[in-house]
């Protein structure tokens, strides 16, 4: 069976950050053992990290840490929703047969990346967590339940 990107949501969430690499899955299910939501453990990754981000960039440091996560919920909102900027990544990636998780996460990355004037590697598991986040809502629901 040929899996689609709400197929992926549907499953078990956590299976976002088993495709992570170790050094970042790691960190993430120790807090997620803790009881933390994917929303807070997202919340303490960037707080952890975010001021080191911008030497992987082209411009200055993230200023406020939540404001960088939220500009990066709205990119993820706007491909998968159907934001024009990433209307050909999202074809590329939807088109695919047999969608793994960790190509989701890599191609969303580059593709998000530039908007945010930052590493692909640096926003990659926050990218999982918010998908992990998105759980087991169906992808149109979620993207109505999101601000435009």
């Amino acid at each position: 069976m040929d899996e689609t990107i709400d197929t992926l949501l549907q499953d078990d969430p956590d299976k976002w950050v088993a495709d992570l690499p170790e050094f970042q899955r790691a960190a993430i299910q120790e807090l997620r053992a803790g009881g933390a939501s994917y929303d807070d453990v997202a919340q303490a990754w960037i707080t952890a990290s975010a001021e080191n981000t911008y030497r992987f960039s082209a411009s200055a440091p993230v200023g406020d840490k939540r404001a960088f996560l939220e500009s990066l919920r709205t990119e993820v909102r706007g491909f998968l929703c159907g934001d024009k900027k990433y209307k050909q990544e999202r074809e590329s990636l939807f088109g695919e047969k047999g969608l793994a998780r960790t190509y989701v996460v890599s191609t969303m990355a580059v593709a998000i990346a530039p908007h945010l004037s930052v590493a692909s590697a640096v926003i990659a598991p926050l990218i999982a967590l918010i998908l992990a986040s998105v759980g087991k809502i169906a992808l149109n629901a979620w993207c109505n339940s999101q601000k435009p």
